[in-house]
């Protein structure tokens, strides 16, 4: 095989290979984000054979939902054919090829290779990954298990041949070949591919432990040459990799799911209160599913008026707080930052001292063989901090949400429209409060590797408090309100936007300095109630709540602080009158849209355009750990550990743990999330959603090829109707 661009090859072989963001920033996202251009069906069973997993629900997860009082068919409980894990193999390398997958032989060469990647990436040095391989071979020996001759062998070939190289010794193989073993490669070692993956296609900057799928290969190559070698074999062509299980049961168990799912929902889906006029409050809360139960309790006041609307509040920005070296970006990962924010409160000395030591305790993580030998040696010294966070004193976390002042270096024609397209994006252009809130969200948690999965997926795995303020600060200003009249909207003098954040893990709502004693006792209200309907089980005193909804949030053993979007199951797109005081349990990602202002269709275009992919994104993550924990799951966080700051390893297997741990989707006695497909439910004209479907090409590939199930009406009076892929609506 000659001149042929080894690049393209990487990109073939890696359309099965998921994305892994880094843990200070993860966001949840499709693992077969590179295979929209095959419907749902087709790609998950490509995805099932790639990695030798089984990618359908379980007769467990019917049985979970049968146990909710939802209608999933009595034949469907029990039938657990097709389920054969046993019977499920990933293709082989082609070293496994020789000695069987799965054999002692071929788990030692996967290891050695996760091992070398592993000491390469967290080397810190600034040569290629590559040559920091060879050191790690030949320096690192104590934790690089394979014999002298082998490990010289293999650090001869990488520091004389590059992946081009190592490509033309295989000089029978075709193009075909070539690739079909690089994709066998990737799948030997899905979390570190996962990794390079994102380095290569989404990073915007160089991570310090950068690592690309061609480094990957070089090294996995070159390890499995190796090994054939000493044993004086040639390398063989792969052969048609041909799985001994089929999806047929599967998927016809995800149907039922989903039907008993979505059904129930669309039937909660009407109002059960009527919207007053005028409110004295609106609040403007994230689509997030967290939200929904906040803003049910907050329209029991009927005053209160709210909105859905992505969390990042249409600021997009890259945000410098006073005091930190790192800026970090908050606003969805599908958007390029165009602005950037500083400011903020600078940290007090004491602050800076902890934050300095924290920052000694992450830098050491990074080191892999120190990440044992820190919290050995650590024990001692942190049985009095231990003591302290246990039966000490309970000192409530300082608040998660920084009031300002913060500076966003645009100029004023910019920010008129960033208001605008805000206004616009949530519904609100005329009919405005007095005192309108912009409500981001986060999380609290100790001792958690994957606390960004439970902060905003809008702002790119953190906070939103921070944009909420930004878009305030933007909003009250003079100018931009002058701005806003040339553009059709008026918001009255008397109108204020003030900004407060939501912390999800402890049910507590943090307001800025501005807002009125009076908006702070209707949310405080809200949050109790919040609070009381998460902790359902004795205790069951406000004081006994708080003290454990506190205990989930500061506890370092706690696997669970909340359940983050677990139970999601549809992302609703209507006026928040067509389904004011509905519960619907914290399933639904609710975006408020308002038909009447939007006769062309443009806000409808680009609410599926972006945040309904966003909640897409989060469905399939939640789907596929759901279903393939073993390979699509983070595994059990009790025996994670940090690599860095950007990936975890299960106990002392070397290989990355991708998408969300175990205890995010299942129950010590079974699983929690009920793996169905978005339902993406649009209040709207049929064909105003048919036209916004077909605008944009990604939006139309997840509808036609039935990655979500779209449902849509044309008012709150009518009956929902579903659409049937390549042939447009039809009743439900």
């Amino acid at each position: 095989m000659t001149n042929v661009d080894v690049s393209t090859l990487i990109d073939d072989a890696s359309s099965l290979v998921a994305v892994q963001w880094p843990l200070d920033r993860g966001v949840a996202v499709n693992p077969l984000l590179d295979r929209l251009h095959d419907d749902f069906t087709t790609a998950t069973t490509l995805l099932g054979r790639q990695l030798g997993v089984y990618p359908w629900p379980r007769a467990s997860h019917l049985r979970e939902a049968a146990r909710r009082g939802l209608d999933v068919g009595p034949d469907q409980l029990t039938d657990d054919r097709d389920e054969g894990d046993a019977a499920l193999t990933r293709p082989a390398t082609m070293w496994e090829r020789r000695v069987g997958v799965g054999s002692p032989l071929a788990e030692s060469a996967r290891t050695l290779t996760a091992d070398i990647i592993l000491g390469s990436v967290t080397d810190g040095g600034e040569d290629d990954v590559t040559t920091r391989a060879v050191r790690t071979l030949r320096d690192r020996a104590s934790w690089v298990h394979a014999s002298r001759p082998l490990r010289h062998r293999i650090a001869s070939s990488l520091q004389n041949m590059n992946l081009r190289d190592l490509v033309d010794t295989l000089r029978d193989w075709d193009e075909r070949d070539v690739v079909d073993e690089f994709s066998r490669h990737f799948s030997r070692l899905p979390g570190w591919s996962a990794w390079a993956k994102w380095n290569d296609q989404w990073s915007r900057q160089r991570h310090r432990a950068a690592l690309s799928r061609g480094e990957l290969l070089t090294i996995s190559l070159a390890v499995d040459i190796a090994m054939l070698a000493e044993h004086d074999w040639t390398p063989s062509p792969p052969e048609a990799h041909v799985p001994r299980s089929t999806a047929s049961r599967g998927l016809d168990r995800l149907i039922h799911l989903e039907g008993a799912v979505h059904e129930n929902l669309l039937g909660r889906i009407v109002p059960t209160l009527e919207t007053t006029a005028p409110p004295r409050w609106q609040v403007v809360a994230c689509i997030d599913a967290r939200s929904e139960p906040l803003r049910r309790a907050l329209e029991k006041n009927a005053d209160v008026e709210t909105f859905g609307f992505a969390g990042f509040f249409g600021i997009p920005a890259v945000i410098r707080p006073a005091g930190e070296s790192e800026a970090y970006e908050s606003l969805p990962v599908l958007v390029e930052p165009s602005a950037t924010v500083v400011g903020g409160t600078a940290p007090s000395s004491v602050t800076d001292s902890r934050l300095a030591l924290s920052g000694t305790f992450a830098e050491l993580t990074h080191e892999p063989s120190a990440m044992f030998a820190l919290a050995e040696g650590a024990g001692w010294l942190g049985v009095p901090m231990m003591l302290q966070r246990s039966f000490g004193p309970r000192r409530a976390p300082a608040p998660a949400f920084d009031d300002g002042p913060w500076t966003l270096d645009v100029d004023v024609d910019d920010k008129v429209a960033l208001a605008e397209g805000a206004l616009r994006g949530m519904g609100l252009t005329r009919g405005f409060a007095p005192e309108i809130l912009l409500l981001g969200h986060g999380s609290h948690s100790t001792a958690n590797t994957h606390f960004a999965g439970l902060e905003c997926g809008a702002c790119a795995g953190h906070a939103g408090g921070t944009n909420a303020k930004i878009l305030c600060d933007v909003l009250n200003n003079d100018d931009v309100r002058r701005g806003l009249e040339g553009r059709g909207i008026v918001v009255p003098a008397t109108t204020r936007f003030v900004a407060a954040e939501h912390d999800t893990t402890r049910e507590r709502v943090v307001l800025s300095r501005d807002a009125s004693p009076d908006l702070a006792i209707v949310l405080n209200t809200a949050a109790e109630c919040v609070a009381r309907e998460r902790v359902a089980a004795p205790p069951t005193s406000r004081r006994s709540i708080r003290r454990e909804m506190e205990r989930r949030a500061r506890d370092w053993g706690e696997t669970r602080p909340e359940w983050g979007l677990a139970n999601h199951a549809a992302f609703v797109v209507a006026p928040r009158s067509s389904l004011r005081g509905a519960d619907l349990g914290g399933q639904c990602f609710l975006h408020s849209y308002d038909p009447t202002a939007d006769l062309e269709g443009t806000v409808l275009h680009s609410i599926l355009a972006a945040p309904m992919v966003v909640a897409q994104w989060i469905n399939a993550a939640y789907y596929f750990s759901s279903v393939a924990p073993e390979v699509l799951g983070a595994g059990d966080k009790t025996i994670l550990n940090p690599v860095g700051d950007f990936g975890v390893i299960a106990g002392d297997v070397p290989d990355l743990r991708i998408g969300l741990p175990w205890q995010s989707v299942a129950t010590g006695d079974g699983p929690w999330h009920l793996p169905a497909r978005l339902l993406v439910a649009v209040e709207a004209p049929l064909e105003r959603i048919t036209s916004a479907v077909r605008a944009d090409p990604t939006v139309e590939r997840l509808v036609e090829g039935e990655w979500i199930r779209l449902a849509g009406r044309h008012d709150v009076g009518d009956g929902w109707h579903r659409w049937i892929p390549h042939q447009g609506w039809r009743p439900w």
